[in-house]
């Protein structure tokens, strides 16, 4: 799969990803890095095995030599034994989708430091968007965090409305060649689920219009919340997903990075969404 064209930001882009403050930010009064969130993309796939290379040692590329820890963000602990799941491009801008080999993906478990570490090349950019890792961070206990790594000096970074400066880090250039860099995560404790959740999604369920000639179809599937984006040009984004429980009534869309809350009108019916821009999604049926 070859990253993603100019061509996408069309329609679904200019209605579904307008800037707006990062969501899941909670930075403690003790100093702790804060907790920030980013798209999870259209490249993501399950399966990848856990590993400390994701590349042969002559890769082409820039070798790259990742680390950081892990912790939490109320309290700034390392937090053991969670997982990074990591993705990102090759040397010429593309992803593997397909093979056996998930060539540049790879796993992590954290050790009783909170600490991480991987061997990789420098991705490239590619279309509109800058060099960037994927990373999906989870942890028994904790909320799942979907962010991305990306790299001081990609002109890019300036002009991708998916880059927030907390993201953007600054390698090292060892002496025996290639770089080196540091990349923290914090993650938030799991929030309870809804204890009336089957009786409230069923609510929440509808079609919602999101810009002209574009809606939302919200379902309900067992005891989950999905969502379909319908749009005639959609140029590989993700229009289908899993709607994520933050608090009662609101959720995390981490395929375009925001929060959605279901609003009801004075008669108690859910009538709008309105998403964590300002943005009301009228609901048509």
């Amino acid at each position: 799969m070859h990253g993603p064209s100019a061509s996408r930001r069309r329609v679904i882009l200019a209605s579904l990803t307008l800037p707006f403050l990062p969501l899941g930010r909670a930075l403690a009064e003790s100093g702790c890095i804060p907790a920030v969130t980013n798209i999870l993309g259209p490249a993501y796939r399950k399966g990848a095995p856990f590993r400390a290379r994701l590349c042969a040692a002559d890769e082409p590329g820039t070798p790259l030599a990742m680390q950081g820890r892990i912790v939490d963000v109320a309290t700034c602990k390392p937090l053991d034994g969670a997982v990074m799941d990591v993705w990102q491009v090759d040397a010429q801008g593309d992803y593997d989708m397909s093979s056996d080999a998930f060539h540049l993906r790879g796993k992590f478990r954290t050790d009783a430091k909170g600490h991480y570490a991987f061997d990789t090349i420098m991705p490239v950019p590619y279309g509109v968007r800058p060099k960037h890792i994927h990373c999906l961070v989870t942890r028994e206990g904790y909320e799942p965090r979907i962010t991305q790594i990306y790299f001081e000096g990609d002109d890019r970074n300036a002009t991708d409305r998916y880059v927030k400066k907390e993201l953007v880090i600054a390698p090292t250039l060892r002496k025996s060649g290639g770089l080196d860099g540091r990349f923290d995560v914090a993650l938030e404790r799991e929030r309870a689920a809804e204890t009336d959740a089957a009786h409230a999604y069923g609510e929440y369920a509808g079609t919602y219009q999101v810009a002209p000639g574009v809606t939302i179809v919200v379902s309900v599937a067992g005891k989950r919340l999905r969502w379909h984006l319908s749009a005639a040009e959609t140029d590989g984004e993700a229009i289908d997903g899993e709607f994520a429980p933050r608090a009662k009534g609101r959720f995390f869309v981490p395929e375009y990075d925001f929060e959605v809350s279901f609003v009801r009108n004075d008669h108690g019916i859910v009538d709008h969404a309105l998403d964590s821009r300002g943005i009301l999604f009228q609901k048509l049926g």
